[in-house]
């Protein structure tokens, strides 16, 4: 046997090809075989519960907003901070039934497209839960106010890219490492 009909036998293993008993390659090794889909994990309420609560109480806003009132409550904004770490809760939590109501109509895979899906979903509701976090108690002037306090208009464009930056940065902070943590807790190949 050469060595490209190894190689191009191991190749064909490797990338999944359809292989005859003997592991040559078919007629039509050129047609793809599906990959098996992936499973979600037994007991499923479970893994389930234990991968909300592992990506909340790992999320970097969540334990640091949590570390900072923990040293000193006392805040210019005592309703905001505790909110904002519901709002990564609840992120999450948005995030989990997505991604798990998305699997039960066409399943995963991969443990990478259920990252991407994770990631998308948990960070658009992130960041629109923490907008809405910010109109509402009138946390923007305090978080942004010091930030642009060159400026001499208050409805200046540079409010509104830091804000922007700000919801942005909790989103993708709150939602990345989550959507890695609960592909592997939730589901198995």
């Amino acid at each position: 046997m050469s060595i490209d009909t190894m190689f191009l036998k191991r190749l064909a293993r490797r990338l999944g090809m359809a292989t005859d008993a003997q592991g040559d390659a078919r007629a039509s090794a050129w047609e793809w075989e599906a990959p098996a889909p992936l499973r979600w994990r037994a007991p499923w309420l479970k893994w389930q519960s234990l991968s909300w609560m592992t990506v909340t109480l790992l999320a970097p806003p969540f334990w640091t907003i949590g570390a900072l009132l923990m040293i000193d409550p006392r805040s210019d904004q005592p309703l905001f901070w505790p909110a904002a770490m519901a709002v990564v809760a609840l992120a999450n939590a948005a995030a989990i039934v997505a991604t798990n109501q998305r699997h039960h109509r066409k399943p995963f895979a991969s443990r990478r497209a259920v990252a991407g899906h994770y990631f998308a979903v948990g960070m658009g509701v992130a960041c629109a839960l923490l907008m809405l976090l910010l109109d509402g108690t009138g946390a923007i002037g305090g978080l942004v106010g010091p930030l642009v306090a060159k400026t001499q208009c208050p409805h200046s464009p540079a409010i509104v890219l830091w804000v922007a930056g700000i919801v942005a940065g909790f989103g993708i902070s709150s939602s990345m490492h989550a959507s890695i943590l609960h592909a592997w807790f939730a589901f198995e190949a």
